[in-house]
């Protein structure tokens, strides 16, 4: 039998995982609405992460990082192995106290219960936590700071000269700055994408977040600043919206 066992084990335990899913705030550990998913997923937005146990390496070194899209990001460097690296990303969401990876490839579900000082502990088949299977949050990551780089993904919508992106997840609204060399190719892209004038399309695109003075007094905004298009389609559906098989 292969040393690893018990490491691929615990997580193949995790394909059954259910959790007590309410929605996130009704526990004790936490305040959000019930019927707010937007503010719980902003809550939990940031990076996650630790060594855990593995039985034929040094450990596994996991960074998680939940953004604000409901998007998240799993790197797992295998301490030790010649072919030590394991990515995987997908949506997630929050229910009660248990967040949920959606499966990558052959992999499970993954469900961890959020716990004190914001806590990721995974959960087994039975729904129970995994005491040396935690992920310690590190920081928000920048996630929506002016200066961050990442990647976004929302509905874009192009009209009369303005453009607008709105992020999946966390709702937040950001007028596009129409500049540089991507933006005859943005335009374009709408043009070509779109069903109709001024509909919203699903983008997914690399940029960054700068900060906007206020006009006649307003406050400053954020505005994205769009490098790359990913992809774009016509149906303005967010991931976590999708039909997903772990969703109810």
């Amino acid at each position: 039998m292969p040393r690893y066992v018990f490491a691929a084990s615990a997580l193949l335990l995790l394909a059954a995982c259910q959790g007590r899913e309410q929605p996130f705030g009704t526990g004790s550990q936490n305040s959000a609405p019930d019927k707010d998913a937007g503010a719980a997923t902003l809550q939990l937005a940031g990076v996650y992460a630790d060594t855990v146990p593995c039985n034929d390496c040094q450990g596994i070194a996991t960074r998680l990082t939940l953004k604000p899209d409901s998007l998240y990001e799993l790197q797992e460097l295998y301490l030790g192995r010649t072919s030590p690296v394991n990515y995987r990303r997908g949506p997630w969401r929050v229910r009660g106290q248990v967040v949920t990876l959606e499966p990558s490839g052959n992999d499970p579900v993954r469900r961890y219960q959020v716990a004190d000082s914001r806590m990721l502990q995974l959960l087994d088949a039975n729904g129970k936590p995994m005491p040396t299977f935690g992920l310690r949050y590190r920081s928000d990551g920048n996630l929506s700071e002016a200066g961050t780089r990442r990647e976004f993904t929302g509905k874009y919508t192009y009209m009369a000269d303005a453009a607008m992106f709105e992020e999946c997840g966390s709702g937040k609204r950001y007028a596009v700055a129409l500049a540089g060399g991507v933006t005859a190719d943005l335009e374009k892209r709408y043009a070509d994408t779109r069903k109709t004038a001024g509909q919203p399309v699903f983008a997914r695109v690399q940029g960054e977040l700068q900060q906007q003075a206020g006009t006649n007094g307003q406050a400053p905004t954020q505005a994205l600043v769009i490098s790359q298009i990913l992809e774009m389609k016509p149906d303005a559906i967010c991931p976590q919206a999708q039909k997903q098989a772990f969703q109810q």
